[in-house]
């Protein structure tokens, strides 16, 4: 009979501690006003897919009408430098960088800009060229994955 009292009193305590230090979890509640929207963008970039599938899933409605909120995504860009090479000269650890922005524009509010960028280091291994290109790949797919949550995020985080 006290172990279930002991555990209840824990988890109050726990949140009482949570509520009084300020934490709150971050809402990815899509304003009421951006629930329908027109997105413009390059639509064969699996960015565009990426954002407009999420879109979709938090229940925006993507229409193509005037004086709707316009979701406008550019800019996308990715990059490679060497970051260290080994004692014989060859690039053993690059840098991939994936930079985006996307604006957010109502009618007779101004223009919300929002950019993107991420940074992930990759270890070169000549000995497995093709498993390192699949990684390369597979890095860059996940910084888009991961640009195409933060849209969704911080579109949340919008206030007109």
């Amino acid at each position: 009979m006290g172990m279930p009292l002991t555990r209840w009193i824990a988890i109050m305590l726990t949140g009482l501690l949570l509520q009084a230090c300020g934490f709150q979890m971050r809402g990815t509640a899509i304003p009421p006003e951006l629930m329908t929207m027109k997105v413009v963008g390059d639509k064969t970039s699996d960015f565009y897919r990426l954002v407009t599938t999420r879109l979709k899933a938090s229940g925006v409605t993507l229409a193509d009408k005037e004086g709707l909120p316009v979701l406008t995504l550019s800019g996308i860009s990715s990059s490679s430098q060497v970051a260290s090479v080994d004692s014989i000269g060859q690039d053993r650890e690059y840098l991939l960088g994936y930079s985006t922005q996307f604006s957010v524009s109502m009618p007779g509010k101004p223009t919300q800009v929002f950019p993107i960028t991420f940074n992930r280091s990759f270890l070169n291994k000549p000995d497995a060229a093709l498993a390192s290109s699949r990684e390369q790949e597979q890095l860059g797919k996940e910084m888009q994955e991961q640009a195409a949550n933060l849209v969704i995020r911080q579109l949340s985080q919008v206030k007109f």
